[in-house]
């Protein structure tokens, strides 16, 4: 299943805003708009293809000329975090590995 999601960066409940394009059986798009989170209230609307889908988010939805809207479009991608390898381990990191081994031999 194809997804999109867009929200307003709001996460109290009663002004949350969610929107999801999401493609459905037999070739449709659908969006759904969700007020007040995953157990808010929600509509659907259906559409021929993702470009409709998408540009009728983007013209009825995100152009909200309130800069205070804060849309912005949920990705699923997993945060990078720094690598620690070719790093020299340092003073603290052989202390912190020598006293989880004592723990885990007191434990064990």
């Amino acid at each position: 299943m194809n997804e999109r999601q867009w929200w307003n960066g709001r996460w109290s409940r009663l002004v949350r805003r969610d929107v999801f394009v999401r493609n459905a059986a037999g070739g449709r798009w659908q969006v759904e708009l969700r007020r007040g989170g995953p157990d808010g209230r929600l509509r659907v609307r259906s559409f021929d293809s993702e470009r409709d889908a998408v540009g009728w988010v983007e013209s009825a939805v995100l152009a909200d000329d309130d800069p205070e809207a804060g849309w912005r479009e949920v990705r699923d991608e997993a945060p990078r975090l720094p690598s620690v390898r070719g790093r020299k381990m340092g003073r603290s990191d052989s202390r912190r590995r020598e006293k989880v081994a004592r723990d885990l031999d007191q434990a064990g």
